[in-house]
């Protein structure tokens, strides 16, 4: 029995435009297991290591770090406002205890409400008139019955007439 003969083809070639695209692709990928290869070796994976690590620490880091610095600055406000209210509440309890005072009552009635004692003879002192400028009526020229849109058509055609 006899084979059929087959023809013994020479392999086929791509484009020469997508050969040399390949050959790039190919020394890519090997300078790419270079530089994989180099960055495993020695410190370097210590190093990237580390740096990755801190970069992680302090993107986790950062957000309570801002909350601690709101809130601090929130304490200082607060503490800030304690302090204006316990000087109003210190003046205010001033104040209560000056009005239960007989005396401290009894002057503000007579400087405030012009209060007398039976048998005082009060008196009122009563500043000068101050001389007020008189309100004068309208200028000789204006019009006062004639509508200001009138008077100014007036004026811009006696200027330009």
């Amino acid at each position: 029995m006899t084979r059929p003969v087959r023809a013994v083809r020479a392999p086929r070639r791509a484009p020469l435009p997508v050969q040399r695209v390949a050959r790039r692709v190919e020394d890519t990928a090997h300078a790419a297991r270079g530089v994989g290869a180099a960055a495993v070796a020695g410190d370097r994976p210590f190093v990237i290591g580390l740096v990755g690590v801190l970069a992680l620490a302090v993107v986790m880091l950062s957000g309570p770090f801002q909350s601690y610095v709101d809130g601090r600055a929130r304490v200082e406000a607060l503490e800030a406002k304690f302090v204006a209210l316990d000087t109003e509440n210190a003046s205010l309890r001033q104040r209560r205890a000056d009005l239960r005072d007989p005396a401290n009552i009894e002057l503000l009635a007579r400087e405030q409400q012009g209060m007398i004692r039976p048998g005082e003879v009060p008196f009122a002192i009563v500043p000068p008139e101050v001389e007020r400028p008189l309100i004068t009526t309208a200028p000789q020229g204006a019009r006062p019955d004639v509508p200001w849109h009138r008077r100014l058509w007036e004026a811009v055609t006696t200027v330009f007439s």
